[in-house]
């Protein structure tokens, strides 16, 4: 910038020898200097009176390891009008409705869904039907997630109110780390293979926050530096001495392009790659993976357990009863050229294509993928829908017209995206198999699965990051548990919980201190859960259901 504030002319009017306009170009560059050192000045002042600011609000004027005082009615942590304990209890069972109303609305959401497609429609106005003891199965689980949830939001605030009340005398945002790694421990409501999920999965978004945090410490360690700096405009305007050979030239070019494509498609990648372990593990581990996951994606998918087992068995050198077999076959194939051989160099593709019935790879993996837009659409409208209703009700309420398009939208998209990731690993796996002359190898699984998770680039990018990092724990998971099988690492008792309740501290820890760095579906999810308004403990259950759903965003509203 800099540079531009003077013509290019400058060399060529000293060079030759015109005095005058060198006069008024050295002129231009003197008050130019004194502007920028000026702006200087006045930048670091601004700068210097904010961390004075940040440190005086953040420091106690007590002494060290006195309580901290607070004016009367109200508590260092924030809340007023409400001892800490009623504050956390209050935190308590509204993070319990909201976790218990979100799973049970998805539950019944696509419960209703599947009753309309099935050919009876007036079966989903039917409560036998729709909320039937049979079909009330998410009842569990939902409970579970209000415990969790609930657990972890109060336990949070009276931690929290403890530090800052005691003897310690910490500030909100000091506190934010024993508070958060104290509630983490509310996880061990979850089941273990939802734990070690979603221990994962924060783990995940810890280093991101951290990765973050780190970017923005260095660019403003930079800011700060430059601005401290002499600012000497001539040395930067002057021609440097050293020429850049052609072989540096090629090497930054390089370097630019392969740091521009991280840039723009490293979630694709990093999902690509989380895609490969996955579908192995699907295939060939299945016990590495949560077993809701890997029936979700056998649900999802045209090939049957059965056959998926015969499929492993034969990678593994095990021998497959081909007589068995041959009732999973397709009708348009004829199975008694294979079934009287004992050594198949791969499982037939009249096997794998049994559950479209086609007979060409091509035509199987196009009814593979139109087959999963069908099965899964209902669940992602569900998943897009009904999270949103319920903690943006007044949005939804205001405008359903816009609420439901946009869902319905947002769910083919989605739809699109899985049904596709179907069909290019099914198509994948034939190809590779008509490659090698219909001989199957282990490491095709795990080459069809980067293939397919190239077709993240259908989906919108704010959500591919999400998708990335909701699949890389998974994928991390699968692979340390294939190493603990071997022997290869230790086994640590409740590693999960403990990894859970550390990431979850240094998520508050972020939450509290740079909220900036947080992904903006995380954020707003934990303001939701953790800021709560100062209101009375309900009297029924129908009252705690109807402070929940108007409770006003505006502090949510402002994070987005």
């Amino acid at each position: 910038r800099r540079s531009s504030l003077f013509p290019m002319g400058v060399a060529s009017a000293v060079d030759g020898g015109d005095v005058d306009d060198t006069a008024v170009l050295r002129t231009k560059l003197d008050d130019a200097e004194r502007r920028l050192n000026s702006t200087a000045l006045e930048l670091r002042d601004a700068l210097g009176k904010i961390h004075a600011r940040r440190n005086t609000s953040n420091t106690s004027s007590s002494p060290p390891g006195s309580p901290r005082v607070s004016p009367p009615g109200s508590c260092p942590c924030g809340h007023e009008g409400t001892t800490c304990a009623q504050y956390a209890g209050q935190s308590f069972w509204r993070s319990f409705v909201l976790a218990y109303m979100v799973r049970a609305g998805i539950a019944v959401f696509s419960r209703g869904v599947g009753l309309v497609r099935s050919g009876s429609p007036m079966d989903a106005v039917r409560l036998e039907k729709l909320l039937g003891e049979k079909h009330v199965r998410y009842r569990e689980e939902a409970v579970r997630y209000g415990l969790f949830l609930g657990a972890f939001s109060g336990g949070y605030h009276l931690v929290r109110c403890q530090l800052c009340t005691t003897r310690f005398g910490y500030t909100p945002q000091k506190a934010a780390l024993a508070a958060g790694t104290a509630a983490g421990l509310s996880a061990v409501f979850l089941k273990r293979p939802k734990r070690r999920a979603f221990a994962g999965y924060l783990a995940a978004r810890l280093a991101q926050s951290a990765l973050a945090s780190w970017t923005n410490k260095r660019e403003a360690g930079k800011l700060l530096a430059r601005v401290d700096s002499p600012c000497n405009v001539a040395g930067e305007i002057a021609p440097s001495a050293e020429t850049e050979t052609f072989k540096d030239s090629q090497r930054n070019i390089q370097s630019s392009v392969v740091t521009n494509l991280l840039k723009n498609h490293g979630d694709v990648l990093l999902f690509a790659l989380s895609s490969a372990q996955v579908m192995y593990a699907y295939v060939m581990r299945p016990e590495t993976l949560d077993p809701g996951f890997w029936n979700f994606i056998v649900r999802a998918g045209p090939i049957d357990k059965e056959t998926l087992g015969a499929v492993r068995a034969h990678c593994n050198g095990s021998p497959v009863d081909l007589q068995n077999l041959a009732q999973y076959a397709s009708r348009t194939a004829d199975p008694k050229a294979w079934r009287r051989g004992e050594n198949l160099p791969c499982v037939p593709c009249a096997v794998m294509h049994r559950d479209t019935g086609c007979v060409f790879c091509a035509s199987h993996a196009a009814y593979a993928s139109a087959s999963t837009f069908r099965k899964c659409f209902p669940f992602y409208l569900s998943i897009h829908l009904v999270p949103f209703v319920v903690l943006n009700a007044r949005k939804a309420i205001r405008n359903p017209i816009k609420t439901v398009a946009a869902s319905v939208a947002a769910t083919a998209r989605s739809t699109t995206f899985i049904s596709c990731f179907v069909g290019s690993y099914m198509a994948s796996i034939c190809g590779m198999r008509w490659v090698r002359g219909n001989k199957e190898h282990r490491a095709a699984y795990y080459l069809a699965g980067a293939v397919a998770g190239s077709m993240l680039l259908i989906e919108k990018k704010s959500r591919r990051g999400e998708l990335a990092l909701y699949l890389l724990p998974r994928a991390v998971d699968s692979f340390v548990a294939t190493l603990a099988v071997k022997r290869l690492v230790p086994t640590v008792p409740h590693a999960d919980l403990i990894l859970f309740a550390v990431c979850a501290g240094g998520l508050m820890h972020y939450f509290e201190n740079e909220p900036a760095t947080l992904a903006g579906f995380l954020r707003s999810g934990i303001s939701r859960f953790t800021k709560r308004p100062n209101l009375s403990p309900p009297r029924s259950a129908s009252e705690a259901v109807f402070q929940v759903v108007a409770e006003d965003t505006e502090e949510q509203e402002r994070f987005e």
